[in-house]
């Protein structure tokens, strides 16, 4: 090699490398794509699946949108740039053979060299432009499977709608599996309604108040010249069997229920119903006599009833009572429940009533409770101004997990395993509302007071206080059982530092309302709200999260004048 070839080295060296980086580049750039379309793919599988994409990621499609640039165009680009860079890393040492060697014509081998760069871009071209297609084509078919399944807001119709593929790759595999996922969201979306259409059903045997549409609310209200009577029942997950109704018999008396079926799902609800129907048509032609008096025989039907029915493990547990408004005098026959509380008036406090000891509804027959001492009745006296407050153990029982300070499921560990800790044993991992806390809620508001709610291995801080200001208020029957429904709801509700506004608790807007009034930290927690589309009831707080609703809240409440 001559000194006068050393400057053409200088050049060239240079530019080969540059061609060798830019290759590089396009084998990563490609890799990002392909990468990129497993994303869709993996994001196609989590929306089935009930997932949410993260706003980076709603961001990023939404500028492919709108730019017109999507993953084919991206892998076309880089495959065309990765053909040229390799023609370039080919000419370039052949242009140096041509230079150097005078055995060969230099012009012929030029334009062979230009024509054979032009053929190799034009293959890849071509290439690119069909891998992309191949590649592309089935992630798009996806793509819009999946936007179809997130704007069907009826998921019963994806009935049928599936998404085909020829190929037989791992592509078809996961259009099949998403094809599955689709049926089961439509099954499932069918078995929603189902029981959606059950637990309004459940709800029209019970007393509450209907919106503009004819929509049962979660609250009922009557006012009369002797009584108040408020009730809010709000369901948990499914039918059940949670139940309560009130009666005015002859203006006078009233006849009033509460029952809580043990169990869930349909054989609950059919029980419920069943108690219901007995309880109004025993009372259809009722009587303000000696005989009328003896509430007892309908305990002894119902009963009867489930016995013969002989669900495994069913039974009602309920009070039955009847009312003389004018006197105050309620007369109680148990089943299986035999606490009864009352907010006296004259002493600002809840007193709880142990009614006579009976087995509950469908456990044994009739005989066998009457051996046992039988069901009977007991006379309470309601003063001026006294509540007597009947609720099934949704409330008591509802359940919030422990959680630590990265918002992560724990266990209790203060202390020797299975010895208490504050309301709870140490190795469990959740803490009940409890009595304790609703009896302090009751005495709070009727005293206008502040009620604080301390919640144990709080991942907000274990120093973490809500506070209730019951001041302003009058002391109401309403406003003492929304009280008692608002505390329980942020009870289970926390603000994990990752909540994002796809992060919802769905809320009655009578709570909400209530929050507003009394919950100090209101703006803390209820600042981020959104309209629920589906029930104008109710609404959704953002940016929170909640532990699941276990049981129903079935509450009612009468207060005389």
């Amino acid at each position: 090699m001559t000194f006068q070839g050393f400057p053409g080295i200088l050049i060239i060296g240079p530019a080969f490398l540059l061609f060798i980086l830019l290759a590089f580049i396009a084998i990563l750039r490609i890799r990002e794509v392909i990468l990129e379309g497993k994303e869709l793919r993996l994001g196609a599988a989590a929306l089935l699946r009930g997932g949410v994409l993260s706003p980076e990621k709603k961001k990023g499609i939404g500028k492919i949108k709108k730019r017109g640039i999507g993953l084919r165009l991206k892998l076309a680009f880089y495959t065309i740039l990765l053909v040229l860079a390799v023609q370039l890393m080919v000419i370039i040492p052949l242009y140096r053979i041509v230079m150097s060697e005078n055995r060969i014509n230099q012009i012929d081998v030029m334009l062979y060299s230009v024509l054979l760069s032009m053929a190799a871009q034009t293959i890849g071209i071509i290439g690119a432009i069909i891998l992309s297609t191949l590649l592309i084509r089935p992630i798009k078919k996806l793509v819009k499977h999946v936007e179809n399944i997130r704007d069907t807001a009826d998921m019963t119709k994806l009935k049928g709608v599936e998404i085909k593929f020829k190929s037989k790759d791992e592509l078809a595999i996961l259009g099949e599996t998403i094809n599955e996922m689709t049926q089961s969201l439509a099954t499932a979306a069918v078995a929603a309604s189902d029981l959606s259409i059950g637990k309004e059903i459940q709800k029209k045997f019970i007393p509450l108040d209907l919106d503009y549409s004819g929509n049962k609310l979660s609250s009922g209200f009557e006012d009369t010249k002797f009584l108040s009577i408020f009730g809010y029942y709000e369901g948990a997950k499914g039918v059940s069997g949670d139940y309560f109704d009130h009666v005015d018999l002859d203006g006078r008396y009233y006849a009033i229920i509460k029952c809580d079926v043990s169990g869930k799902g349909i054989p609950a609800a059919f029980i419920m119903i069943q108690v219901a129907t007995m309880f109004l048509n025993y009372f259809k032609h009722w009587k303000a006599n000696e005989k009328g008096m003896q509430i007892q025989e309908l305990v002894y039907q119902i009963n009867e009833f489930i016995e013969i029915l002989a669900f495994k493990g069913r039974f009602a547990a309920f009070t039955l009572c009847l009312y003389d408004s004018e006197t105050g005098i309620a007369r109680f026959c148990n089943a299986g429940d035999n606490i009864v509380r009352i907010f006296d008036a004259s002493e600002h406090r809840v007193k709880t009533f142990r009614l006579p000891s009976s087995p509950a509804a469908g456990v044994l027959t009739n005989f066998q409770v009457e051996s046992k001492g039988g069901y009977s009745v007991q006379t309470l006296v309601l003063a001026p101004g006294d509540i007597l407050l009947l609720y099934t153990d949704g409330i008591e029982e509802a359940k919030r997990k422990f959680r630590n300070s990265k918002f992560e499921e724990i266990l209790c560990t203060e202390g020797v395993r299975d010895t208490p800790h504050a309301n709870h044993i140490v190795g469990q991992g959740l803490e009940e509302f409890g009595n304790d806390r609703v009896m302090d809620i009751i005495n709070a508001i009727m005293n206008k007071k502040v009620y604080s709610l301390k919640k144990w291995h709080n991942p907000e801080g274990e120093e973490k206080i809500l506070d209730f200001d019951f001041s302003a208020c009058e002391g109401t029957l309403s406003e003492l059982i929304l009280a008692m429904v608002s505390v329980e709801k942020i009870f289970r509700i926390y603000k994990d530092k990752g909540a994002r506004d796809t992060d919802q608790v769905l809320v009655d807007k009578a709570i909400d309302s209530f929050l507003k009034d009394h919950f100090i930290q209101y703006r803390d927690y209820c600042y981020y709200t959104e309209e629920n589309t589906l029930n104008s009831a109710y609404l959704y707080y953002t940016h929170l999260k909640e532990d699941e609703q276990y049981d129903d809240l079935t509450i009612l409440g009468l207060m005389r004048k």
